[in-house]
């Protein structure tokens, strides 16, 4: 069991792609999630509804906001609960809302993966180290589909358990990896019909992996999506190079964007 859990969750402020990814995350591993604007948030209500986590959208704060932070800082019922602040990339303002009282806080350029490693420490979870995550799911060998095959090779367990949850709503037929050792051999026994490919990998890096898919008869006619957070032009050039299909950025790519693409063959 995931220490998000059966959790309530408090969203204050604006909606924005990135929050909807983030709850959307949060709701997988079963937690509950509430909103409400800066000026209704009400630290008494925030407390009966025994609300473990506040996000609050500071990215274009008005006193409204400043003043929440201050009041839910200054009251009992909750100032000891976690707040973490989205706000703008710039030392003024990560500063203006630690001090305000924020436990942690993100910016619009990070990826889900990464908020979602601060807010289980924010809980508690000691086992998630840099901010990453290392949730222990169980990713089955092949999912018993009939949709379109895919073989993912991808380390975050968390991004492997929401793959996952969202291949087999889909219906699609998967495989998913943690690294890329015995690649070629997994691929070729699998026969998938698109690899999708991370380059960040522990032991051998994706462009290696992509090169030997690419120069096996075997796997070299199968398209290999890279789904990474690397976004240089040089990695993107060196990637179509060695014959990837496509180039999808995790921070700048939903899910449902990525299965639109597989649904529908955009390759």
């Amino acid at each position: 069991m995931s220490i998000l859990t059966g959790k309530q969750v408090l969203v204050i402020g604006d909606e924005t792609e990135q929050l909807t990814k983030i709850e959307a995350a949060l709701i997988t591993y079963g937690s509950t999630i509430t909103t409400t604007t800066c000026k209704q948030a009400d630290p008494t209500s925030i407390s009966a509804a025994h609300t473990a986590l506040i996000l609050i959208n500071h990215l274009h704060a008005g006193v409204h906001c400043n003043d929440t932070l201050t009041v839910l800082r200054a009251t009992l019922e909750t100032k000891d609960i976690p707040v973490l602040a989205l706000v703008p990339n710039d030392e003024s303002h990560i500063a203006e809302v630690l001090l305000l009282g924020a436990s942690d806080y993100f910016v619009p350029s990070e990826d889900v993966h990464t908020i979602m490693g601060k807010i289980m420490q924010s809980l508690g979870d000691s086992s998630v180290a840099n901010h990453q995550s290392v949730i222990d799911i169980s990713i089955p060998a092949a999912a018993n589909q009939t949709g379109t095959r895919v073989f993912v090779v991808e380390d975050d367990s968390l991004l492997q358990n929401l793959i996952a949850t969202r291949f087999e709503k889909s219906g699609l037929a998967y495989e998913i990896v943690t690294s890329g050792v015995d690649l070629v051999e997994k691929v070729t026994a699998f026969k998938p019909q698109i690899v999708i490919l991370d380059l960040m990998l522990p032991g051998e890096d994706g462009f290696n992996l992509l090169k030997k898919l690419k120069t096996s008869a075997a796997t070299a006619a199968i398209p290999v999506l890279i789904f990474s957070n690397r976004d240089s032009q040089a990695d993107r050039t060196l990637a179509t190079e060695l014959g990837a299909t496509g180039f999808y950025v995790k921070a700048m790519t939903d899910l449902s964007e990525l299965l639109d693409i597989i649904n529908t063959n955009k390759i």
